[in-house]
């Protein structure tokens, strides 16, 4: 009897020494990612990045915490801001066991998306003009270049006042402007996919895919609600000329301006 009880209690331990080793074994498989940087034209925008995960997960946006197979752990996210772009899609975090070998994050460049917003901006206003019995604005090449010069003016100062001192809302100067603050979209601790109304707001489709009618929505919704004032300015009928201009930066946060010119307008049109 003694002998059958020091068989089992041996047995009982090399099967305990045995789950250990599987087990230690299986924690530190250790499985790689490689993500690539590329732009919607097929552009590599960064060198890759290769991640290392034994038990963790990794975490698109960099919420400060990834999954574990254990709990949580910290991480700064695989998607990274690129000078010039913006996260084009949406992307997910990934546990341990999903991580696939490879993975691609796709950016457009800056200025693609902002000019692709505004053109869906300006038929936004001219159709909502057009319910009111007004004429659409027309588009100007020279007031378009001084809208830019504005969007870009305003991460400097966000005011009607220009950094030169000017502004475009000086008294019959034949100008007036309207602008709009887009919040930061892509933040270290992730990114926010619901619009709060606060202001203009990157927006992204249900495919996870930017939006650039729903983005240029949140903006010509927020200018024609926010107060009187604005909406009677998108709705004035003196203006002969209008064009909207957005600066994004890469972490989807941007600025956009609007500058309305009486055909023949002088002053406060420097730049």
């Amino acid at each position: 009897m003694k002998s059958i009880y020091k068989v089992l209690t041996l047995l009982s331990v090399v099967l305990g020494i045995l789950g250990i080793s599987i087990s230690t074994a299986k924690a530190q498989t250790v499985k790689t990612m490689q993500v690539n940087y590329v732009s919607t034209t097929g552009q590599q925008v960064r060198a890759p990045l290769t991640y290392h995960r034994s038990a963790n997960g990794v975490s698109a946006f960099g919420s400060g915490l990834a999954y574990s197979a254990t709990g949580y752990a910290s991480s700064k996210g695989y998607v990274k801001k690129v000078k010039g772009y913006v996260p084009y899609k949406l992307q997910q975090d990934y546990t341990y066991d999903q991580l696939p070998d490879t993975l691609t994050v796709k950016y457009i460049k800056e200025s693609t998306l902002a000019r692709k917003v505004e053109t869906q901006y300006l038929k936004q206003i001219n159709a909502y003009r057009a319910t009111k019995g007004l004429k659409p604005f027309k588009h100007n090449k020279s007031l378009k270049s001084k809208a830019i010069v504005r969007s870009k003016e305003l991460w400097q100062q966000t005011s009607h006042v220009r950094p030169n001192g000017q502004s475009y809302n000086a008294n019959l100067s034949g100008y007036a402007e309207v602008m709009a603050v887009l919040p930061a979209y892509f933040l270290p601790t992730g990114i926010a996919t619901v619009n709060t109304g606060l202001g203009a707001m990157l927006t992204y489709n249900s495919n996870g895919l930017v939006s650039y009618k729903k983005t240029a929505q949140t903006a010509s919704h927020e200018l024609l609600t926010c107060d009187q004032e604005h909406r009677d300015t998108e709705l004035n009928n003196w203006a002969t000329y209008s064009e909207p201009a957005f600066s994004f930066h890469a972490d989807g946060s941007g600025m956009m301006a609007q500058l309305f010119e009486l055909k023949g307008a002088t002053g406060s049109g420097s730049y």
